[in-house]
């Protein structure tokens, strides 16, 4: 009879050194990501603070900026929305109102540059594309100027300035009756839209229609009584179909409101010449 002999089990003290080391590696590599986690996102939410912290900063120079604009400090606006767009380079309101402020101090090539780039980075924004068309026409590119409208006018349909702009560029290319079309739709879209009546009443008087003229400067006087240029018209008007008394209460106040040299002497010599025809 054999006795079969049973072997005695022999731990695998390196088996279980192994599985020890691994178990433990992999506790390990956790605790890394676990890290590498935390610390990335302390890093995201810095950086989200910092983001946020700068466009702060820069909505508040903007909005100074824009001020300074209004004031007619148009360098130091200049120079404020420049820090604004080194935060925000794409900013299409900032690169907008920066265009403006150089087109005020005639520097119009910079202008351009700055509302090619607003509209690039905004394509459907209506007012960048109205403020090249101005710089186009004072750089005397008319045709260009009011290709900008044109598309300004698809943009915002509704908005009766950017069709008084274009009449006026129509009328100074010598197309009446576009310009009195574009002019009619400003008034009727904003009956009290200043200077489409100014403009609109240039047209009719050039047209003879002197008393249509006279009611859209009246109308743009009622409006703003400030508004020296229609007191001017209307006055030359009032002069040229014999009412005296009108004409010289309109250059009056005229000179009184306006400081344009070369205007002041063409009303003061109406002034004179009607001093010798008044009763």
């Amino acid at each position: 009879m054999r006795v079969s002999v049973v072997k005695p089990f022999r731990l695998n003290h390196n088996h279980f050194l192994l599985r020890g080391l691994l178990v433990g590696g992999v506790v390990f590599v956790a605790v890394i990501l676990i890290g590498f986690w935390v610390t990335f996102t302390q890093r995201e939410k810095q950086v989200t603070q910092r983001q946020e912290s700068l466009l702060q900063q820069a909505q508040l120079l903007e909005a100074a900026a824009k001020d300074q604009v209004d004031a007619g400090h148009n360098a130091v606006a200049i120079k404020l929305f420049t820090q604004v767009l080194e935060v925000t380079p794409e900013r299409s309101e900032s690169l907008y109102s920066r265009a403006v402020a150089y087109a005020n101090l005639g520097q119009y090539e910079q202008a351009m540059k700055d509302f090619e780039a607003a509209i690039a980075a905004n394509p459907h924004w209506a007012l960048p594309l109205a403020g090249r068309a101005s710089t186009y026409a004072a750089l005397g590119n008319l045709d260009k100027a009011i290709d900008d409208l044109d598309k300004a006018i698809n943009l915002e349909p509704g908005e009766a300035t950017l069709f008084s702009n274009r009449g006026q560029l129509y009328y100074q290319k010598g197309k009446i009756e576009l310009a009195r079309e574009d002019f009619n739709r400003a008034v009727q879209q904003s009956p009290d839209l200043v200077a489409a009546r100014f403009n609109r009443g240039v047209l009719l008087y050039a047209l003879d229609k002197n008393r249509e003229a006279i009611a859209d400067f009246s109308h743009a006087i009622q409006v703003d009584p400030a508004q020296a240029p229609s007191y001017f018209n209307r006055g030359l008007i009032y002069a040229e179909i014999g009412e005296t008394s009108k004409a010289r209460a309109d250059l009056e106040q005229f000179v009184t409101l306006s400081d344009n040299e070369e205007w002041l002497k063409i009303a003061n010599a109406a002034l004179a010449e009607l001093a010798t025809t008044d009763p």
